[in-house]
């Protein structure tokens, strides 16, 4: 069965509709996107839903002294079936616990995306402590978290992050926190896996980087 969905076209003023007018159509614009307004804080229907999850790693890591290769900070694999749910990414990072007053501490971030087709990661340290951002009490999903797993290099990408610099003062350095905000930029499917590493320009604190992932499983189409 066929079925269209009528919706009002707004081209360049709103119109000022009486109140409680049950006939109205739906607005849409010139390009066919739904008018909304939102009313709750972005993320809370997604959340709601029950299937958002975050993970910290339990052990520190040093940061790379080069740029990120075959060694991955930390990694979200998706076990799903085939037709299964894929993970939007919501935010990742890294806090570092232990002080390091050897430089100005400024730490590049970096995330990689692998492809369907590269070797899945492997080695690494499971961990498996998630945590639901809704207060579900345990983790029902197929995804699987590796600390410092050996990663095929499909291209790491280096994301800003709000932290100021500090100084190489024990007092400037400790508890500084590095977290990317994507909202979805990354969209892991099936198969798939996500990773985190850090970077600085000296080495550091050997356990300093304590890597995190925040993600949504979420059922969508999507390309292959």
């Amino acid at each position: 069965m066929l079925t269209k969905m009528a919706a009002r076209v707004r081209g360049l003023w709103a119109g000022n509709y009486p109140e409680n007018r049950e006939d109205e159509q739906v607005h849409v614009n010139n390009r066919g996107e739904l008018l909304i307004v939102q009313a709750m804080p972005e993320l809370v229907e997604i959340v709601r839903l029950g299937e958002s999850w975050q993970i910290n790693a339990t052990t520190g890591q040093a940061a790379l002294t080069s740029l990120p290769s075959t060694v991955a900070g930390l990694t979200l694999l998706n076990n799903e079936p085939s037709l299964g749910k894929c993970y939007a990414i919501d935010s990742f990072g890294s806090a570092e616990e232990v002080v390091d007053a050897t430089q100005t501490d400024v730490t590049g971030l970096f995330a990689m995306n692998n492809k369907r087709t590269s070797t899945a990661p492997s080695g690494g340290t499971a961990e498996t402590t998630f945590i639901s951002l809704s207060g579900r009490p345990n983790y029902a999903g197929t995804g699987t978290v590796k600390r410092g797993a050996t990663v095929t290099n499909d291209g790491w990408t280096p994301h800003g992050t709000p932290g100021a610099q500090m100084a190489a003062a024990a007092a400037g350095a400790n508890w500084k926190v590095n977290e990317a905000t994507v909202r979805g930029l990354y969209l892991v499917p099936p198969g798939g896996a996500f990773s985190v590493q850090a970077v600085k320009a000296a080495a550091a604190a050997s356990a300093q980087q304590f890597f995190f992932i925040r993600w949504h499983e979420v059922q969508v189409i999507w390309k292959s």
